[in-house]
């Protein structure tokens, strides 16, 4: 191994020994800057250079600072932030690592190993030999991890490049450079004994000081490596299970139609265009109506068996929007040059097709009728198979919440502060640690007040029942979630039976449709923006001024401000008196929707 750049050996003292860059020695006066390590072990020496190294370097740094602020100003070097990357980019560049450190040993080996002494050369592979004893074992020195993290970060220093360690590319990138260096130590203790240098990791089979540093090891990139670089992004980002699950669907699209195999430099505009020509007449649900067939071979089914449906317009967009975002990315990782999938022809053909009419509502009418039902008749709600089926759908409607986060609901999450009773939706439990509940986006989380109807309709007492039993924290612990960990896959399938039982083929409502109706009642009660998006978990749809300005303030007393909005939410006309406790029954006519 050669010895650490810096490293001066007098008597039997080691120093550090920097050359003064050339612009700088006439303001420093000197050409080098050398200092005691005060260590005469070998071992240490080379674990402190490389931090006085560091060190030097910061201080030459600041020196032409100080030279720019009184000399016109050079162009500066613009640094690459690096936060996710491909297997195939991580593996060239810690190829690129250890071809840089075989070509640094070659350099030194001709001009200053060669002509070690047998005591010196001892001395190098003793300390060669207990770096990679270090590093293999995992040990630390001066706090700092010996496990690639150091080698990585200089590489990336010297090439220009920002990578947080908590990055996902910092991640991937790590073992390799760790694989790397372990590597060159070992292979380094042969060349120093004069044996034939054997290669131990397959993985950097064929790399040597005449490789060249930017060596194309392995094949083009591939849809398979596109989709494993978007699912570790997903994985590492914490993106939301729906985003997870859309990539699923996804990978499975692009597999059977273009196969994992198929090289991203190959794909092509038309070829995005075809895919489209064929999912246009996909019907939907392929993959389990017609399991085992292909997407050709699906639509070839479905039109022997005259079977007319059609993925929507909207599921065709969003498609569209997946895939295009997917093709940014292998952009932007550069593993291809242009994205097949910008088309503006194409994209245009989704805008035009899309059926802009909003989904449907239920009627003043309609909510009379349902709330009427069997299910909801007075006394139903004591039923514990019932208890979720009930609350559900009021909650929904009178808070705008998605049906999953009312379903999942704990009884701690049902909360009071100062008066003011609220419910917390989040993922995790009260004392911080992890639960089954999720939410869809950021701005999911939040408190929501109670509205006063609820309250008139005994659910705080609902949930002081409940938190008496203690053999489920959940607030509705009958219900169940679907395979993929989401409660309202089960229960928005229940509500659509549900509905046609009460109203009828002809109401095309659903579960959502609570969501849409709450969105129309803030709207009649005149309320901001910024306090629907608050109370739904909606973005605020400002601009990114109006929402950065939002983000501002929000103290306690803002749920305050929320409680008396929220009251505020009306649907004139319906009649819920049924459903009142009986001791705070009130006159059965147009209940009072606001408190006070």
């Amino acid at each position: 191994m050669p010895r650490p750049q810096g490293l001066l050996l007098r008597g039997n003292r080691w120093y550090s020994n920097f050359r003064v860059p050339n612009e700088l020695q006439k303001a420093l006066g000197k050409s080098h800057i050398r200092e005691s390590l005060e260590t005469s072990d070998y071992r240490e020496a080379c674990r402190t250079i490389a931090f006085e190294r560091a060190r030097a370097t910061g201080y030459f740094e600041n020196e032409r600072r100080k030279l720019r602020a009184v000399s016109p100003a050079e162009p500066k070097t613009k640094k690459t932030a690096l936060t996710v990357i491909s297997k195939r980019e991580a593996f060239q560049m810690s190829i690129r690592y250890l071809a840089s450190l075989e070509h640094e040993f070659k350099t030194w080996m001709w001009e200053e190993g060669r002509l070690l002494e047998p005591h010196e050369q001892e001395e190098i592979l003793s300390g060669l030999a207990m770096d990679a004893r270090d590093l293999a074992g995992g040990t630390e020195f001066r706090g700092q991890p010996l496990d690639g993290t150091f080698e990585l970060q200089s590489f990336l220093q010297a090439e220009g490049v920002e990578c947080a360690v908590s990055s996902p590319a910092f991640k991937t990138l790590r073992p390799l450079f760790f694989e790397a260096h372990l590597e060159y130590l070992a292979r380094h203790q042969d060349a120093l004994k004069g044996e034939p240098i054997q290669e131990r990791n397959p993985m950097f089979k064929g790399i040597h000081p005449q490789s060249p540093a930017i060596v194309e090891i392995i094949e083009e990139p591939t849809i398979n490596d596109l989709l494993a670089l978007r699912e570790r992004a997903v994985r590492e980002m914490k993106l939301c299970e729906k985003t997870a699950d859309a990539s699923q669907t996804l990978a499975s699209l692009l597999r059977d139609y273009f196969g994992g195999d198929r090289k991203l430099s190959s794909i092509k505009s038309e070829d995005i265009h075809q895919l489209f020509d064929l999912l246009r007449r996909i019907p939907p649900n392929a993959t389990k109506r017609y399991k085992g067939m292909t997407l050709a071979q699906a639509v070839e089914a479905a039109d022997k068996a005259e079977d007319r449906q059609r993925l929507r317009p909207k599921t065709l967009k969003n498609h569209y929007t997946q895939i295009t975002a997917l093709f940014n990315l292998a952009v932007e990782e550069h593993l291809m040059k242009t994205n097949p999938a910008k088309s503006r022809i194409l994209r245009k053909s989704f805008d035009e097709n899309v059926a802009s009419s909003p989904r449907q509502q239920f009627t003043i009418a309609e909510l009379n009728r349902l709330f009427r039902s069997p299910l909801h008749r007075k006394g139903q709600k004591d039923e514990e198979s019932r208890q979720g089926r009930y609350w559900v759908p009021l909650l929904a409607l009178f808070h705008g919440m998605r049906c999953n986060e009312a379903c999942q609901i704990y009884t701690e999450d049902v909360k009071t502060w100062e008066g003011i009773s609220y419910i917390a939706i989040r993922e995790e439990r009260e004392d911080g640690s992890t639960s089954e509940k999720k939410l869809k986006t950021k701005q999911s989380r939040r408190e929501v007040p109670l509205h006063p109807e609820l309250k008139r309709l005994g659910f705080l007492e609902f949930v002081e029942g409940r938190r008496r039993d203690k053999t489920s924290p959940r607030l509705f612990h009958e219900l169940t979630p679907g395979h993929k960990g989401y409660f309202s896959d089960a229960f928005s399938k229940w509500f659509v039976r549900f509905v046609r039982d009460v109203l009828g083929e002809g109401c095309k409502a659903t579960m959502h449709s609570f969501r849409h109706q709450f969105r129309d009642a803030t709207r009649a009660a005149r309320l901001p923006a910024e306090t629907v998006a608050r109370l739904a978990g909606w973005e605020n749809g400002e601009a990114p001024t109006s929402r950065q300005m939002n983000h501002y303030g929000r103290g306690p007393n803002y749920l305050r401000t929320l409680a008396e909005d929220i009251a505020k939410v009306e649907y004139p006309d319906l009649d819920l008196s049924h459903l009142y406790p009986s001791e705070s029954s009130e006159p059965a006519l147009r209940p009072r929707l606001r408190e006070g």
